[in-house]
Parts: C-alpha cells; structure tokens; sequence
C-alpha cells in the first residue's frame, strides 16, 4: 500500500499537534487565569499558532496540489470514498476559516497582534462590533473542527479495530503488515 510523501506526513502531525493544542487553548481559555499574565500568554501563543496554521495550511494545500495523495484502496466503498474525500476537504477549510475568525476577531481591542512577540501582525481593519460578531463564527468553526477530529479519529478506530486494513502506515504510523511489505 502506498504512502503519503514525508513532507506530507510531517505537514500532517505537526498541524495535527498545533490544532489541538489551539483547540485547548480557545476552549480552556475562560479556565485560565487572568492574573499574572496566564491568559495573556495562552492567548498569544494560540493566535501565534492560529496565524502559523494559516500559512501552513496554504504550505500544504501547495504540496497536496503538486503531490497528490497516494489512491485510496481499490476496496472502499463509494460512500467511503465520498467521506473521506469530504472530510478532508472540509478539514482544509476549517484549517483557514477558524484562524483567519481569530484573526479578524483580533479587531476587537485595540492591542497588538504579535507573531510569538517576534514582531506585529497587521489587523483587518474592522470596527470592534464587527469583530466581536466573528468571535460567535470563530467558537461555531471551534466546534466543527472538534467534530472534524472526532469523525476523524472514528474513523481511524474503524480501520484498525473493525476493517483492519493497515491504513496507518499510509501516514507515517506503524509497518505495513500486507501483502508486499
């Protein structure tokens, strides 16, 4: 069975670690304390890997479009096909809708945005009411991609418990117990 290039592979677990990492961060953020600058630093870093995640994303959209992805097996089922294509579609647009609400969501106030304190991101330039209104689409995009990951991570489940198709080696997991290997 064929595999994701290394690129695609490590674009894929480094995102995978940002993304949930980001996910905490926004859901926990009400958890953290305001004093002594904990939420400050939690939410900096969270827009610093929001942003990050943007230009990863384009990074490998760029790979998937000039590389793409090993077939699927020939023994998925149409629906199955249609799944896993559209999930992963949806994941990319969740990938640039959810940090680029957080970045517009940044108009809200009227502090800086700092790239990891390294140096000031641009805002949008919308008014603050506007920009509070994209925080209720940033917290929906949040839960989509948490169901996105859930679905995800069924699925991978189902192939290794129910099908046990040795489809986690395509990305990197494990040894290719098939036939060939």
């Amino acid at each position: 069975m064929s595999r994701y290039s290394k690129v695609a592979i490590t674009l894929h677990w480094l995102m995978a670690l940002m993304i949930v990492g980001n996910l905490a961060g926004g859901f926990l953020n009400d958890y953290v304390p305001k004093e002594g600058g904990q939420r400050a630093l939690v939410m900096g870093l969270h827009m610093s890997f929001g942003l990050s995640i943007i230009v990863l994303t384009l990074v490998r959209l760029g790979w998937r479009l000039a590389n793409p992805p090993p077939p699927l097996p020939a023994y998925f089922t149409s629906g199955e096909r249609v799944l896993a294509r559209a999930s992963h579609w949806s994941f990319y647009a969740a990938m640039l809708a959810l940090p680029l609400t957080g970045w517009a969501l940044t108009n809200r106030n009227d502090l800086p945005l700092m790239y990891f304190g390294l140096f000031e991101v641009p805002k949008f330039g919308l008014d603050t009411v506007t920009a509070r209104g994209v925080g209720e689409i940033h917290e929906t995009l949040g839960w989509v991609m948490l169901g996105l990951l859930a679905l995800h991570i069924a699925a991978i489940i189902k192939h290794v418990v129910m099908d046990r198709d040795n489809l986690l080696p395509r990305m990197g997991v494990g040894r290719n117990s098939g036939p060939g290997a």
